[in-house]
């Protein structure tokens, strides 16, 4: 998987930026490249711009500067705690504004969190001793209140990439409001509107700017690097979910990046951080230099490098301090560039009587992404109705749904081994591909071999970071008329050989059992933590392992259906699933109209599983029992007599 997460890398470089060579080429395709950004945001269409709500509860008034204590809602339910610094003179603006965003920063007083917004407090007051507004504002993680920016790194939620929910989207979104606050402001000069925030705060820099032409100038601070710092060097391992979109259109960093463009853009970073290398940083640096250059703007952009570990430091300040005033002030003249911390955290917190009953920050990735709505599956059958207009296109957004994903594609079959039982013959098959993968499958062959039917049975989806044990991902187990059989992949042989072989011969039916991608010879012997790990690394390559494994199906089908799979020619084939594979299945028979589908213990909804990048945005299970049957296809809905592990 190593090799293969190597290949996508050097596509996704590939095609950065790939074939834009002038400003008009630039120019028509920047829309194009922002919407496709607010997608794998979950911000297309954009959320309703419903009633801020803003309650100032405290005014604090300091030598040369004022701060308010804030909240607003971003949306109903989805409270920003906020500190909005201003120049103690107001009526001397309006005034140049900032908006700071916060990194992942713990800030607790005796088990109550103040929120991250207080340990970068002395951002705030330097701006308002120097002549700006500044509004400082929590995130979701780490605020004040609870909610969840590690999904996917440490508590399972691998159902955010099907949402195509990322917290980088609220983020993005609360800035975008903290914005259509500060634009009420009378001190607030709304046309001069700039970002810059470290480490989280950097990466929610870089997606407001890149999405948002309000803000005019925006210096990120060691938050972005590119795809191959992250996936190659294992940097994601340091990152939580907030760091990421959803890469539905497998982009590279610096994409993001050229969006800013031509406005002025400091890209700022330390020579020595772990989790933002330099060498990535220069490799962003370089391809959006070159759309800066397109557009007669290579003096909007600067690169400051500092030395220094992953860390907030004075001298990372003072570049941004020096950048805002050239561009704001037209001023390059020497300043006080000491920031210290004045003011206690207790001095910051909003919510100070407790958070509101109605909050929905610690529920945010249930719902900030529309689902698909419909009615649920109420019988045992399908009806042949007509798909849904725009259904391709839908899907055609997911990777892996419709067509195999981008560099995967089962090419050939090869027979390494066989084992007579029973008068069945077991044929161990190599399954090919156009990348570094191989898929695996075992082909039984009844004595009086029919050549006029086959039946593919699909493994079940479980790997090993499902239950923290590397050898279960080894045990395969599949449904064959209605009844579990287990592959064990470490000693080449059905637990029950004699049953599959009598089941087989029963059916008198040529069975393919097709292992999918991750589990039986598949199966990576990774603890729990590189398991999770190596997962978000195929995620941000924009695929997922469910679109690797639907592929893995399609491709089967294919060889089936060209002959070219064991000298085998059937007219008819049946494919049998359980479980999240059936979703799986659905979606590989699409372009198979005359593959009857078998299907035991079908999921209620896409919740859970199977996990395709956006997939139940678009779809969800009635709809794809709908879609595979519209076609005339037959469809058997069964429950199978032995739960089969997910």
């Amino acid at each position: 998987m190593d090799a293969y997460l190597e290949q996508r890398v050097e596509a996704l470089e590939e095609n950065c930026l790939a074939g834009i060579d002038t400003d008009e080429q630039w120019n028509a395709a920047r829309p194009g490249l922002e919407l496709q950004l607010r997608e794998m945001l979950g911000l297309a269409p954009w959320p309703e711009r419903t009633e801020l709500h803003p309650t100032i509860v405290q005014t604090q008034r300091h030598e040369g500067f004022t701060v308010e204590n804030l909240h607003f809602q971003s949306l109903p339910g989805l409270y920003v705690a906020a500190n909005l610094y201003l120049p103690a003179d107001t009526e001397a603006g309006p005034f140049p504004t900032i908006l700071y965003v916060c990194g992942h920063a713990s800030v607790q007083e005796d088990g109550v969190r103040m929120g991250n917004k207080t340990a970068y407090h002395h951002h705030g007051i330097w701006f308002a001793k120097h002549g700006y507004a500044c509004m400082i504002i929590d995130t979701v993680q780490l605020g004040e209140f609870d909610g969840k920016h590690h999904g996917t790194y440490r508590h399972g939620r691998w159902w955010w990439n099907s949402r195509g929910y990322t917290p980088a989207g609220v983020e993005a979104w609360n800035s975008m409001r903290a914005l259509d606050y500060l634009e009420t402001r009378q001190e607030v000069d709304a046309s001069r509107f700039g970002i810059t925030g470290r480490s989280g705060g950097g990466v929610y820099s870089w997606w407001t700017t890149a999405i948002d032409p309000r803000i005019k100038v925006a210096v990120p601070v060691a938050g972005i690097t590119d795809v191959r710092n992250h996936v190659v060097d294992g940097c994601i391992e340091g990152h939580c979910d907030c760091m990421y979109m959803v890469n539905n259109y497998g982009w590279d960093f610096a994409t993001v990046a050229a969006l800013v463009a031509p406005r002025p853009l400091l890209i700022s970073n330390s020579d020595q951080d772990s989790i933002f290398p330099l060498d990535g940083v220069m490799r962003v640096h370089e391809k959006t230099a070159k759309i800066y250059k397109l557009l007669q703007a290579e003096e909007s952009l600067g690169i400051h490098i500092t030395e220094g570990p992953h860390k907030d430091t004075q001298m990372l300040r003072v570049g941004a301090f020096a950048w805002f005033e050239k561009h704001f002030k037209k001023s390059v003249a020497e300043f006080d560039s000491r920031a210290p911390k004045a003011l206690e955290p207790a001095e910051l917190r909003v919510f100070t009587d407790g958070l509101p009953s109605n909050e929905r920050v610690t529920t945010v990735d249930e719902w900030f992404v529309p689902q698909v709505v419909d009615q649920a599956i109420t019988d045992g059958g399908t009806t042949s109705e007509a798909r849904e207009p725009g259904w391709q296109d839908r899907l055609s957004k997911v990777p892996g749904a419709i067509r195999d994903v981008e560099g995967f594609s089962i090419t050939s079959a090869e027979q390494t081994e066989m084992k007579s039982i029973a008068g069945v013959e077991l044929h161990k098959l190599v399954l090919d591909t156009a990348s570094a993968l191989k898929s695996y499958a075992i082909l039984a062959l009844p004595a009086k071999s029919p050549t006029t039917e086959a039946r593919l049975c699909v493994g079940s989806t479980r790997d090993s970071s499902a239950s923290g044990d590397s050898q279960s991902a080894h045990r395969v187990e599949f449904v064959l008329e209605g009844e579990v059989v287990t592959f064990d992949a470490s000693s080449g042989q059905f637990e029950d050989a004699e049953r599959v072989a009598s089941l087989v011969s029963e059916g008198q039916t040529n069975v393919l059992f097709l292992m999918l991608q991750g589990t039986g010879d598949s199966a990576w012997h990774e603890n729990e933590r590189e398991t999770t790990h190596l997962k978000r690394r195929i995620f941000l390559v924009g695929q997922s392992l469910d679109a690797i494994r639907a592929s893995e199906i399609r491709g089967v089908l294919r060889l089936l259906e060209a002959g070219e799979l064991a000298n085998l020619k059937p007219a008819t084939v049946r494919l049998e699933a359980s479980g999240p594979a059936t979703c799986l299945a659905m979606l590989a028979v699409l372009d198979f109209p005359e593959v009857g589908l078998v299907l035991h213990a079908v999921p209620a909804d896409l919740a859970e599983q199977p996990i395709l990048l956006g997939l139940s945005k678009v779809t969800n299970i009635p709809q794809l029992l709908r879609l595979a049957s519209a076609s005339g296809r037959t469809i058997s809905l069964r429950e199978s007599s032995t739960e089969v592990a997910e």
